[in-house]
C-alpha cells in the first residue's frame, strides 16, 4: 500500500505541479505564450548576454530599451547564463523560480497549512496563463506580496525597525525595476505619511515621507538614465492625449467582470454563450463557498492591508490610464489587484473552516477555472462545428424520409 504523503511535502508537490503545468502550457502553445512585449524582454536579455548592454535593435543600430525597466530581462539573462538555456525557456524558469521563492517564503511566514491554501491561488486559470507567458508580472506579484508583508510588519509594530524599513525600501526599488507601475507605492506611502501624522505617530510619518523621497529619487534617476541613453523617458510616447472618464469607467468595468469570467473573456460586443455560462457558474460556485464558510471571515490587519494595497493599485491604474493610452485592463494589468484580493480572502479563512467539503468545492472551482486557459475561439469554433454536424444529420434524415415516402 502507498504511504500517505507527509504534509511537509505538500508545498513542494504544489510547486512541482504548478511548474509542470506552466512548462506544458508554454510548450503546446504555438508561440510559447510570447507577445510583442515578450520580444522586448527576450531581445534585451539576449543582448545583455552578448555584451551589448540593455538594448534592442532598431533599424541598423542597437538602442537602449527604455520601454520596459531592466529588472525582468536582467533576471532572464542571469538564469540563462547559469542554466545554459535559451532566453525563452529561461524566462519560464524565472517565473517558476518566482513561484518557488514565494512558496518558501509563505512557509516561513504562515506555516504549512495556510501557505498551501494561499499557494493554490496560482492554480487558477488566469494565473496559470499569466505565469506561462514571458511577462514580468509573475516576478512583480511575488515582490509585491513580500513588500505588503513587510509593510504590515512595519505598520503594526510599536517601534520602527531599521531592518523592516530597509526591506520595504529595497523591495520598493525592485518593484519599480520590474515594472514602471511599481511607482504606485510612492503615492500610497505619502497617504500613510499623512495618516500617521493625523494619528500623532510622527516617527512613522517621517519614515513614510523619507522612503517616498528615496523611491522618487531612484525612479527619477532611472528616467534620466533612459533619457541619456535613448533620448526618451519611457522609450516611447506614453502620454499623448487623454481618455474620457466615462470610457475609462466602461473599460475597467469590463475588465473587472472578466476577472470572474470562466470560458475566456466576455467581449460585450457580441453574444458569447461560453463567457456568459462561465460567469454564471463561477458566481454560483462563489455562493456555495461563501455559504459553506457560513460568512465567518476574519478581517485581520494583514487581510485589510492586502485589500487597501489592491484597491489603491486599481485607483492608481484608473487615474494613470486617463492620461496614458495603454491597453484596456485585462487579467494581466489587473493581476496585482486580483492577486492581493485573493490572498486577503484566503488569509481570512480559518483552519477550522477548511472542511473536506469546502476543500472539494475549492478544487472544483480551480479545475473549472482552467477552462479560461483554452482559447475561446477554439471552443466557439468547435461549438459551431457540432451544430453544423447536427443540422447536417437532421437534414439527411429529412431527405431520407422524403425519399422513402415517395417510393
Amino acid at each position: 500500500m502507498f504511504r500517505k504523503l507527509n504534509p511537509k511535502y505538500y508545498l513542494l508537490m504544489l510547486w512541482l505541479f504548478h511548474g509542470i503545468l506552466i512548462l506544458f502550457l508554454a510548450y503546446i502553445n504555438p508561440n510559447h505564450y510570447t507577445t510583442i512585449d515578450s520580444q522586448y524582454y527576450l531581445e534585451s536579455a539576449r543582448n545583455i548576454l552578448e555584451g551589448r548592454s540593455y538594448t534592442i535593435l532598431e533599424g541598423s543600430q542597437y538602442k537602449w530599451n527604455g520601454t520596459f525597466p531592466i529588472g525582468y530581462p536582467a533576471a532572464i539573462a542571469i538564469v540563462s547564463f547559469f542554466t545554459k538555456t535559451n532566453v525563452l525557456w529561461a524566462s519560464k524558469i524565472v517565473n517558476i523560480g518566482a513561484t518557488g521563492t514565494w512558496f518558501f517564503i509563505l512557509n516561513l511566514w504562515f506555516g504549512k497549512t495556510k501557505s498551501v491554501l494561499i499557494g493554490c491561488i496560482l492554480l487558477l486559470g488566469p494565473f496559470l496563463k499569466l505565469w506561462a507567458h514571458t511577462w514580468s508580472e509573475p516576478l512583480f506579484l511575488v515582490i509585491l506580496f513580500c513588500w505588503v508583508y513587510h509593510m504590515h510588519q512595519l505598520t503594526n509594530s510599536s517601534e520602527l525597525s531599521i531592518s523592516r524599513l530597509s526591506s520595504v525600501l529595497a523591495l520598493g526599488f525592485l518593484l519599480m525595476l520590474v515594472r514602471y507601475a511599481g511607482i504606485f507605492i510612492i503615492p500610497l506611502s505619502l497617504v500613510y505619511c499623512f495618516y500617521y501624522l493625523w494619528k500623532g505617530e510622527n516617527k512613522k510619518s517621517l519614515a513614510a515621507m523619507l522612503i517616498s523621497i528615496f523611491w522618487s529619487a531612484g525612479f527619477i534617476f532611472y528616467l534620466v538614465l533612459n533619457y541619456q541613453n535613448s533620448g526618451e523617458l519611457f522609450g516611447d510616447s506614453r502620454f499623448d492625449g487623454n481618455i474620457r472618464i466615462t470610457e475609462n469607467i466602461a473599460s475597467f468595468t469590463k475588465g473587472l467582470i472578466n476577472e470572474i469570467s470562466l470560458f475566456g473573456n466576455f467581449t460585450f460586443h457580441s453574444f458569447n454563450i461560453f463567457s456568459l455560462v462561465g460567469i454564471c457558474f463561477r458566481i454560483f460556485m462563489i455562493v456555495l463557498v461563501v455559504r459553506k464558510m457560513r460568512l465567518k471571515f476574519t478581517a485581520t490587519n494583514w487581510v485589510k492591508l492586502n485589500f487597501i494595497v489592491a484597491f489603491f493599485y486599481l485607483i492608481f491604474l484608473f487615474v494613470l490610464r486617463i492620461f496614458s493610452h495603454f491597453d484596456e485592463p485585462g487579467y494581466r494589468l489587473l493581476s496585482p489587484f486580483t492577486f492581493l484580493i485573493l490572498c486577503g480572502l484566503v488569509s481570512g479563512i480559518s483552519d477550522k473552516q477548511m472542511t473536506v467539503r469546502l476543500k472539494n468545492l475549492l478544487i472544483v472551482f480551480i479545475v473549472i477555472s482552467w477552462m479560461g486557459v483554452i482559447p475561446k475561439n477554439c471552443l466557439t469554433e468547435k461549438f459551431h462545428i457540432l451544430l453544423h454536424k447536427r443540422e447536417s444529420i437532421l437534414l439527411n434524415r429529412v431527405t431520407l424520409f422524403k425519399t422513402f415516402k415517395k417510393s
